[in-house]
């Protein structure tokens, strides 16, 4: 329903009108809009990615947590959930603070790739999945998760790393070629330095949740180690979903392709009531919608109507040719647009008329 303007509002409008004067924005409205067209930029962290080759990134991770969580929860005998928390851009100084000042840290060469990548187990799961190896299971309320992981406990948690590295492995494996090493073992932040602290690296932090206790794994990328593949894996990603598309197509099409469908062409119709019907005898004739010479037939498949044709004979046998398609809906869609096309005449009509109205009112008082 329409709303109704207030008396002011009318006044309002009807000062605008006779003055022949446009709206205009104060000034503190102006200094608003002007605000709103720039945007912040930190030339310290610039982007060093686009959007297409995080949605990439993002998807080449995704793909791996499936079979990942069945060879954890394999090995733990356990429910596991594991998800994509989130990717983000950012210096690695910022990466070392924003992980646990004791905690699990690998250090991956990436041959034939320059450099190397760091992947950290916070301890918040990194406890739970050495208590479930060491069939445990529950971790005491008394261990102190934030003390260092004693050696037997870190050659204990390299089974997790060893089969997390070969999945990662695997997932890459569709892009290029990496051979992930493990190089190092360390359980303090500090002592890890791949790269100086103000290089941008991609991190990607997946939540790991099992017995309702969950932590985070992150996989810090440094972005000038990894650079020349990005414009890879969105290539890959995106063809992949392309042949996707087009392997479902053919498949459909496949199974379509042997059904069975009835068509009818009717050359004429006509409308009888039941009395005239029964009124029927012999030699009574009864008259078409169209003109007897006319070939044109409604061609129906499955008692709809989809096509319009040509009646005829081929090769000595009754045959229709097909001249067009029959679409109800883009004729319906016109159809609509024609009536609200309509009604909006008809209200620029009728606000014309009361603005005018309104204005004779006003002269008379």
């Amino acid at each position: 329903m329409a709303e109704f303007l207030s008396q002011d509002e009318i006044d309002a409008l009807l000062d605008i009108a006779e003055a022949g004067e446009e709206i205009e924005t104060s000034a503190e409205e102006q200094i608003i809009s002007k605000e709103k067209n720039y945007s912040i930029y930190d030339f310290k962290k610039p982007n060093r990615i686009s959007n297409e080759q995080f949605k990439a990134f993002s998807t080449l991770h995704d793909k791996m947590l499936r079979d990942l969580i069945t060879d954890l929860s394999a090995m733990l005998r356990k429910i596991v959930d594991i998800k994509l928390y989130s990717i983000e851009q950012m210096t690695y100084g910022e990466f070392i603070l924003s992980i646990p000042q004791l905690t699990s840290l690998n250090t991956l060469s990436i041959k034939p790739l320059e450099g190397r990548i760091v992947i950290e187990c916070n301890p918040g799961i990194s406890h739970k999945i050495i208590a479930e190896l060491l069939g445990s299971g529950a971790v005491a309320a008394s261990d102190n998760l934030d003390r260092e992981l004693t050696e037997i406990e870190v050659e204990i948690f390299d089974h997790f790393y060893k089969m997390f590295v070969k999945h990662l492995f695997k997932a890459w494996d569709e892009v290029t070629t990496l051979n992930f090493k493990i190089e190092s073992r360390d359980t303090n932040a500090n002592a890890i330095q791949i790269i100086s602290d103000h290089e941008i690296v991609l991190l990607v932090v997946l939540e790991i949740t099992i017995d309702e206790e969950s932590g985070f794994l992150s996989i810090c990328y440094p972005i000038s180690y990894i650079e020349t593949l990005l414009n890879k894996i969105v290539e890959k990603m995106f063809n992949e979903g392309k042949n996707k598309k087009a392997s479902r197509k053919r498949d459909i099409s496949a199974l379509i392709s042997g059904a069975k469908m009835n068509i009818e062409a009717i050359m004429a119709e006509t409308e009888l009531s039941v009395a005239d019907l029964l009124k029927l005898n012999k030699d009574d004739i009864i008259v078409f919608n169209k003109n007897a010479t006319s070939s044109s037939s409604k061609i129906y498949v499955n008692n709809t109507e989809k096509f319009v044709g040509v009646s005829g004979i081929s090769n000595n046998r009754k045959a229709i040719q097909v001249k067009s398609n029959i679409d109800h809906e883009k004729q319906e869609t016109l159809e609509t647009l024609r009536v609200m096309r309509e009604e909006r005449i008809v209200k620029a009509k009728e606000s014309n008329e009361n603005i005018k109205r309104l204005l004779q009112e006003r002269d008379n008082y």
